[in-house]
């Protein structure tokens, strides 16, 4: 049994996904998010840089002017504060929108929209000296550590190579106006930037698919696992089995009172049993038992043929072996034949008597 539980080679059942999901626990990268935050930054950069930077130094400058007047009130000063903080607003808000959004959308289309608590619930593990020193010390964290390093390593080249190839433009940026140096610098940073991101990009396309498969690995589950989760769902077999027991008793039960109602007779003990019989003359070789109950259902039956003026005959000897010895829907054996027909016989004079009185 024990090695049932340590050879998880099953795959994840959708429902141990589900329940993970609820816990907050899905394949997601963080590598593709921050690439993708990052991408976004530059495009920003390389769409909206300069004028963002003109507009960011062209407010600075407004307020150096009306800052040079020692005489300002303070109600003009707040205003100024107001108007740099709202002019600051206007240009950074829209940058830190799209970073957000982009990070929103990029955890989204990962793992679509996870909403849960658990993360935050308090856990003992999480502070705990042992546990914190088993987690430093394991393999699981120098894999992790190398795995920093080797992006490091990525994203230290991308840089360089990047900045090599700028280095031509240092020497001609001495003879540049301020506002070519700010182009030159924002055009410099966007492409700066774009050989950064694709090497963040590749980076994230390979952990997109390692974290994917760690966590399917993770998610595993052992042939064990599998029979609990089964038995969790669909319950224990022993609740089944009786599930099952009580939904055949229900369907006795309402078969047994429809039965009755199209009854010729009711053959009670009086009150423990009741067996319903029907006779069709010629197209039947024997009386048929169509319904029998015991205890309460007998009560019931008992009710339902008083309901439908189906008669009622009390001989305790004969339900007794009918219910007993009978099923439903099987004819009366020979050796009740006698019986039998003596009941049904009274019954049809019954049932002729009452249409010659009506």
């Amino acid at each position: 049994m024990a090695d049932q539980d340590v050879d998880r080679s099953e795959a994840a059942t959708p429902f141990k996904l589900k329940k993970a999901r609820e816990r907050g626990q899905t394949g997601r990268s963080t590598d593709a998010v921050s690439a993708a935050v990052f991408t976004a930054a530059v495009i920003f950069l390389a769409w909206q840089g300069m004028a963002s930077a003109t507009a960011l130094l062209a407010m600075a400058r407004s307020a150096l002017l009306q800052v040079q007047n020692h005489d300002l009130a303070q109600a003009a000063l707040w205003v100024l504060l107001t108007q740099l903080a709202s002019g600051a607003a206007a240009v950074v808000l829209p940058f830190m929108g799209l970073l957000m959004a982009t990070a929103m959308a990029a955890t989204w289309l990962q793992s679509g929209f996870v909403l849960s608590s658990e993360p935050l619930k308090f856990d003992p593990q999480r502070i705990s000296p042992a546990a914190g020193l088993q987690r430093l010390l394991s393999a699981r964290t120098l894999f992790e550590g190398l795995r920093a390093c080797v992006k490091l390593v990525v994203l230290t080249l991308a840089a360089w190579l990047a900045l090599k190839a700028l280095m031509p433009q240092f020497l001609a940026v001495a003879s540049l106006s301020p506002v070519a140096f700010l182009r030159l610098l924002a055009d410099d940073l966007a492409a700066l930037g774009w050989k950064i991101a694709l090497a963040l990009i590749l980076i994230a396309v390979l952990d997109i698919a390692f974290t994917r498969r760690e966590f399917g690995r993770k998610m595993r589950m052992s042939r064990r696992e599998l029979k609990d989760e089964f038995k969790e769902r669909e319950g224990d077999p022993r609740i089944r089995a009786r599930l099952r027991e009580l939904r055949n008793e229900m369907r006795k039960r309402s078969r047994a009172l429809s039965n009755t109602r199209t009854a010729d007779v009711v053959v009670t003990n009086p009150t423990h049993y009741a067996v319903a019989l029907r006779y069709v003359h010629g197209e039947m070789p024997a009386p048929q038992l169509v319904a029998k109950g015991a205890g309460q259902l007998a009560a019931a039956m008992r009710e339902i043929a008083w309901r439908h003026r189906v008669p009622i005959v009390q001989n305790p000897p004969l339900a007794r072996r009918l219910f007993r010895e009978m099923a439903i829907d099987e004819h009366v054996p020979s050796d009740f034949h006698a019986e039998v027909a003596r009941i049904i016989v009274w019954v049809f004079a019954l049932r002729e008597r009452r249409g010659a009185a009506a």
